[in-house]
């Protein structure tokens, strides 16, 4: 690699899709300034970054910021949570976003959740309504987020694209129901499911190919959905882990009310070439040792 290719700052470098971001631009001969409380293994770049105190930081010299950091809470409907992730989702990029548009920074791209959509009996597109049904503070969270750092690139005349990624499964996933029902299947199982739960998985190797589409290609700023678009249950996830391991499905009683998330509209991201991987082929990464 030489000192003149390409500079990308990356947050959340050391993350579940941090890795393979980085993984990926490394293999396409970008360098990478990582942003991030400590240096990962092999950076070529390091600077201290923390979300709660973004002001200091530099981008002199990066073509790009790729920000996939965020505050996820561990108790979703505490009140103490509503306010640090508004202070470290929304606020924290707002800072860092107006350091990039301050250093001249031309392209940015961050992640959103699509799971911040209204409920809807369609798979929603980019212009449906943002007010989720559960998780609302880390979701509302996200939503500001995108406003602020929308309207901050307009004032700065900086390309924005925001992915709204669906539910992200694939190797190294520590947390999740895919990660959780894999680890039962290695084991022998039983895998359990449980109510009738649904969302639209996509393969972390996916979310970086929507990355590196969008970060080469001449897509105008806005928002793009990332996922497969298709909806699958807890319990059709269950039966194609126990097609592929032979481990045992249990079905619990105790169904919540809880539908989950629907299915994505992804035409946008199909039409720039983007091509999700189904889920009975992604699965089996997971498997791998």
């Amino acid at each position: 690699m030489t000192t003149d290719a390409p500079l990308i700052a990356l947050t959340g470098g050391s993350g579940f899709v941090g890795r393979r971001v980085g993984e990926a631009l490394r293999g396409r001969g970008y360098r990478i300034r990582h942003l991030a409380r400590r240096a990962p293994a092999g950076a070529d770049e390091w600077q201290s970054f923390d979300l709660g105190a973004p002001d200091g930081v530099s981008l002199a010299g990066c073509s790009a910021l790729i920000h996939l950091a965020a505050h996820i809470p561990t108790d979703h409907g505490a009140l103490w949570e509503a306010e640090r992730c508004v202070r470290l989702n929304a606020l924290g990029t707002l800072h860092l976003v107006d350091a990039a548009v301050r250093a001249g920074v031309g392209h940015i791209l961050q992640t959103g959740s699509a799971n911040a959509y209204a409920p809807c009996s369609d798979p929603p597109r980019e212009d449906a309504p943002l007010f989720p049904a559960s998780r609302g503070y880390y979701l509302g969270s996200k939503i500001l987020q995108e406003i602020h750092a929308t309207q901050r690139c307009r004032d700065g005349d900086a390309r924005l694209q925001t992915l709204r990624l669906a539910s992200v499964y694939g190797p190294g996933q520590a947390i999740g129901a895919p990660a959780a029902m894999v680890r039962a299947a290695l084991a022998g199982g039983p895998i359990k499911a449980r109510g009738s739960f649904g969302a639209d998985f996509v393969h972390v190797d996916d979310v970086v190919q929507a990355l590196l589409i969008l970060l080469e290609g001449d897509a105008p700023s806005g928002a793009f959905n990332v996922g497969s678009g298709v909806r699958t249950t807890i319990a059709q996830l269950a039966r194609t882990l126990s097609a592929l391991t032979g481990a045992p499905v249990e079905d619990e009683a105790g169904a919540t009310d809880d539908q989950g998330f629907s299915a994505l509209n992804i035409d946008r991201m199909l039409a720039l070439g983007y091509r999700p991987t189904p889920l009975k082929d992604g699965l089996p990464s997971l498997l791998r040792p």
